[in-house]
């Protein structure tokens, strides 16, 4: 339960701290709703290769608006770049020495790069006005439900 309340707290900020990615063209990536929508396709395959990965989204898109095919590119492409990212003092850290090595466009690891920023940030701010909350590790039962 603590958990769930944690994830929809990061959600919110997710939300409402993408809005100027979206002009962009850069996709809005919300971790929780990724995580939570289910495919109708497998994508084991495409997300433990080496096939390129890039997703173009329009502007302002939501996660509910997205295609399967749209979804599971970026479902597979969070778990190679969430492999890379551990959790240390309550903030998470990518650890990523060559970006061209997960195979994913720049854009969709800025993206998702940005929700990591903004999470931190979150729970920086959170903490300075005394509401410490934990963010949850990213770990195998997170990564394997982005399979799904």
């Amino acid at each position: 339960m603590n958990r769930q309340i944690i994830w929809v707290v990061i959600t919110c900020v997710l939300i409402a701290s993408c809005g100027g990615e979206k002009e962009n063209g850069i996709p809005v990536v919300n971790l929780e709703a990724l995580n939570a929508i289910p495919l109708d396709h497998r994508i084991d395959q495409l997300a433990k290769d080496t096939t390129f990965i890039d997703v173009t989204l329009p502007p302002h898109a939501r996660i509910d608006q997205l295609t399967q095919k749209e979804l599971g590119l970026l479902k597979a492409a969070a778990y190679r770049f969430y492999h890379h990212v551990t959790l240390e003092n309550n903030q998470y850290r990518i650890d990523i020495k060559d970006p061209k090595t997960l195979h994913i466009s720049e854009q969709v690891i800025k993206a998702y790069e940005q929700a990591i920023n903004n999470t931190n940030h979150f729970a920086d701010s959170m903490s300075k006005v005394g509401q410490n909350i934990e963010l949850p590790a990213v770990d195998e039962e997170y990564l394997s439900k982005l399979l799904q």
